[in-house]
């Protein structure tokens, strides 16, 4: 048996195996609703993070399925182009495709050369949206450089610092940190509980 027919066998039995793997578990489960998959009767629980596993574990799902799909597309690929005779031979350069690529990867469609070449080329520019604005830190709102006096991001950053700080009265003012004062904005803010509690009728 040649190195080709052995490809195309194992291509076979690969091609079943995805097929029995996506019927024995009804498509990784994805068939069945969510509410049957964890025996609830309804998805909308009391809080949102009650289904947050089942919910992890329903995106593994469709992405195992999403894998087998693809790998079978390969499949049925590689298949077809043997029907046609021209398995073996690169899409590309249309030179043969090499034995031990073939024997690791029986539905190669590109050489190695070719392969390499296609896999430094591609670049993935399916990024969240949010990634335009998250760099640099305060990138929109940051006003240092400009004549600006308003209260731009890094501004918001430190008055959330302030509020988060846990600070013993007794020490000395952080000037980095209290830099607008004393955690008031008016003097009269300064009167202690005590100072309030003295001044109450006994």
């Amino acid at each position: 048996m040649d190195e080709l027919t052995r490809a195309r066998k194992a291509l076979a039995k690969e091609r079943e195996e995805i097929q029995n793997r996506l019927r024995e578990n009804h498509r990784y489960g994805l068939d069945d609703s969510l509410n049957d998959s964890v025996g609830e009767l309804s998805g909308y629980d009391q809080h949102p993070a009650d289904l947050g596993s089942e919910m992890f574990e329903r995106a593994k799902d469709a992405a195992l399925r999403e894998h087998d799909l693809l790998r079978m597309e390969a499949i049925e690929q590689a298949l077809r182009r043997w029907d046609e005779g021209t398995y073996g031979q690169c899409a590309r350069c249309l030179g043969m495709i090499e034995s031990s690529r073939l024997e690791a990867e029986p539905a190669a469609a590109l050489c190695i050369r070719c392969a390499n070449r296609q896999s430094q080329g591609v670049q993935s520019h399916d990024r969240p949206i949010e990634e335009e604005v998250l760099w640099p830190p305060f990138g929109r709102t940051n006003m240092d450089e400009r004549d600006y006096t308003g209260f731009d991001g890094e501004d918001t950053w430190q008055a959330v610092a302030r509020m988060n700080a846990r600070r013993d009265p007794d020490s000395p003012i952080d000037d980095e940190l209290y830099a607008e004062g004393s955690g008031y904005v008016d003097p009269i803010e300064q009167i202690s509980n005590q100072e309030y509690k003295s001044q109450l009728p006994d």
